[in-house]
């Protein structure tokens, strides 16, 4: 398993490196472009092309994520099935993280008035250590026992779900 962690790092440095790369890219081509919008008369384009880098870090997602999800399937879990209805998958996974960031950005661009490539890296930086915490304390937390207290009771659990795990390796190994 330690092998699937480590691959799982790895290509996850990747994935930040290419979806920032990304950003960066689409950034160049497209971020004048679209900023011109920002002098239309109309209301929903010129607020558009006024946050053009908002724009452009959503397509960045769009083609971000199915690049993700392949190199996660393919070089970390080694994963069997379809792709396509795996990509949709992970759209809908990563969406709340995108939402996320999409705030920082924003925040980072309007009220700290950082040029939108560092805003992104602050965004990332961010959600990063989010991710890191919900991994933590949601989605990896050892299970409660019944009548168990979340955080009165979090040692006990910790070291019964130590025990079980002990108890299971010396089963095998008989």
């Amino acid at each position: 398993m330690h092998g699937e962690k480590f691959r799982y790092l790895i290509v996850g440095v990747w994935n930040t490196i290419f979806g920032y790369g990304v950003f960066l890219l689409l950034l160049a081509l497209l971020g004048d472009p679209i900023r011109v919008w920002s002098s239309s008369s109309n209301s929903v384009v010129a607020l558009v092309g006024g946050h053009y880098y908002l724009v452009v870090q959503w397509l960045g997602w769009v083609v971000a994520v199915p690049q993700s999800t392949l190199t996660m399937k393919y070089l970390v879990f080694k994963r069997g099935g379809r792709a396509l209805p795996q990509i949709g998958r992970a759209f809908f996974i990563y969406l709340p993280a995108q939402a996320l960031s999409s705030v920082i950005l924003w925040a980072s661009v309007s009220v700290l008035h950082l040029v939108p490539q560092a805003g992104a890296l602050v965004a990332i930086f961010v959600t990063t250590i989010f991710s890191y915490l919900g991994h933590k304390y949601f989605t990896f937390r050892v299970p409660l026992e019944v009548g168990d207290v979340y955080g009165l009771d979090r040692e006990k659990s910790e070291s019964a779900a130590q025990e079980r795990s002990e108890a299971e390796r010396d089963a095998q190994t008989l």
